[in-house]
């Protein structure tokens, strides 16, 4: 028996699928409220824990750039104060360089001849080598620093001044191996006019290691873009420098990523969710104060949804099991209480065969079905004893019918016997009548031929044949009576018509 056809004749079966069923639409409904409310829930937790973590960055890489700026203006007013002895610029070079370890370098340049006594360059410079401070100066042919973007644009501005991080060239001197990015500012002499610039310098390094540890998610990853949208920092350092956000838009235009970098360039704020491949990414984005860089934190949609998959998937297995464990529970329960059913469903398939004498179980029970049981077995014994005189009636007319049809032969074999010994005397009677017959035709015709003595002989003939058919008219009589006996054997007739 294969399992549709267990259902089918299972109800204990059946009324444990239509439970469960119902039991499923249910949690079906719920939980499918539950999983859309829990998906919003997550994704908007998951969203405000990516936002703290950039404010967090932020928070962290503005207070370092605040510090900067802090130190460099207080520098910048003991330089404007000691602007007529050149060589203490070695010294400030290096003492702000002691009183902040996250800087990496500090020039203090000045315009061409400036100091006529030291030629037409003049820069203290001093790098921060980790275990000691170097000091140079720096500015040469090879190194005219006052094209240089670090001094070139806040003179152009006249006003301080974050430039992007560049490298310069190895001119000799001090070695500078990283890329940096230099918060610059001028410096005014008493009558406001400018005269150099003091720039100090923070390792790009450091911001990558400060922006890359912003990592919310598992999967997810930073990135500070620069002015133009170029990558400042990025995890693939192959294109920092190298490529900005609009790069992949030059093969396959995206829109929303066009977007994307033309508000992170303008210094906006939010989100974005961008198409990449088969999985979405949520690109959070803030400008970085004081600068023109914008920082993002790119989070792909699973590691945002984790939490909500996590859920759903330990609520469809408690639920896969639960659902099992009733279906289990619903299919005994109802079985064991639809065993008397069963146990009836079996006598009455007995009874149909005949046997009206089955055991119906008794029941103690006074639910419906205890009810069912009692009045099955009212109905067996009343119908057992209905069958018994039906039983008893049909012997009874099958006696009877059988002496009736006994009787029915007799009648007609006597019918048969009767209408044979009519036909018998009906024939024994047409020579009497023929006699009679012949005899008064000679008599009507002849009789004046005729002498006394031969009409005497014609009338006893006559009478002899009227006696004949008067005795075969009586036994005729006694047949139609039923006296078949005493006509079984008809007397012949004696006289026979002569010639």
């Amino acid at each position: 028996m294969n399992l549709i056809t267990y259902i089918q004749r299972s109800l204990a079966a059946r009324l444990s699928i239509w439970v469960v069923g119902c039991v499923v639409f249910i949690f079906i409904t719920a939980q499918g409220i539950l999983f859309y409310y829990s998906r919003q829930a997550v994704r908007e937790e998951a969203m405000e824990r990516a936002t703290q973590t950039l404010e967090s960055t932020l928070l962290h890489v503005g207070n370092t750039l605040h510090d900067a700026e802090v130190a460099a203006d207080n520098m910048r007013w003991l330089v404007e104060q000691h602007l007529e002895t050149p060589d203490s610029m070695f010294t400030f070079s290096r003492k702000i360089l002691e009183n902040n370890p996250n800087l990496y370098g500090c020039s203090i340049a000045f315009e061409p001849y400036f100091y006529e006594e030291k030629g037409r360059y003049f820069s203290a410079y001093s790098r921060n080598g980790g275990d000691s401070i170097q000091t140079e100066q720096e500015g040469s042919d090879k190194y005219e620093y006052y094209y240089m973007d670090w001094y070139l644009i806040p003179k152009l501005l006249n006003k301080p001044y974050w430039v992007e991080p560049y490298h310069d060239p190895d001119v000799g001197g001090i070695l500078v191996d990283e890329y940096t990015t230099s918060y610059c500012q001028p410096i005014r002499d008493k009558e406001g006019k400018m005269v150099g610039v003091l720039s100090v310098d923070l390792a790009l390094p450091w911001f990558t290691q400060t922006v890359l540890a912003a990592k919310p998610f598992p999967n997810s990853y930073s990135m500070l873009l620069g002015k133009g949208g170029t990558f400042l920092v990025h995890p693939d350092t192959t294109k920092q420098f190298y490529e900005s956000i609009f790069t992949p838009t030059l093969e396959q235009p995206d829109s929303v990523r066009t977007a994307l970098g033309k508000a992170m360039i303008a210094g906006g704020s939010g989100y974005k969710v961008l198409h990449n491949g088969d999985e979405d990414e949520y690109v959070f984005y803030k400008p970085l104060s004081h600068t023109d860089w914008s920082v993002a934190i790119v989070c792909p949609e699973n590691d945002i949804l984790e939490p909500y998959y996590r859920l759903q998937k330990n609520l469809i297995t408690i639920t896969v099991v639960g659902l099992l464990l009733l279906l289990f529970f619903c299919a005994f329960i109802i079985r064991y209480n639809l065993r008397p059913l069963k146990q009836l469903g079996e006598s009455a398939e007995k009874m149909s065969e005949g046997d009206f004498n089955v055991s119906v179980p008794d029941s103690k029970r006074r639910d419906e079905i205890g009810q069912l049981q009692r009045s099955f077995s009212k109905m067996q014994h009343s119908l057992s004893e209905y069958i018994n005189k039906i039983r008893h009636s049909t012997e009874t007319l099958t006696q009877r019918n059988e002496e009736l049809l006994k009787a029915s032969e007799l009648a007609k074999e006597d019918d048969r016997i009767k209408t044979a010994v009519i036909n018998n005397m009906t024939d024994q009677m047409v020579h009497p009548v023929d006699v009679i017959a012949h005899e008064s035709d000679l008599i009507r015709t002849e009789y004046k031929n005729y002498s006394e003595e031969e009409m005497a002989q014609h009338v006893d003939r006559m009478l002899a044949s009227t006696d004949d058919v008067t005795n075969l008219l009586n036994q005729l009589l006694e047949a139609s009576q039923g006296n078949v006996d005493s006509m079984a054997n008809p007397p012949s007739a004696e006289t026979q018509p002569q010639e």
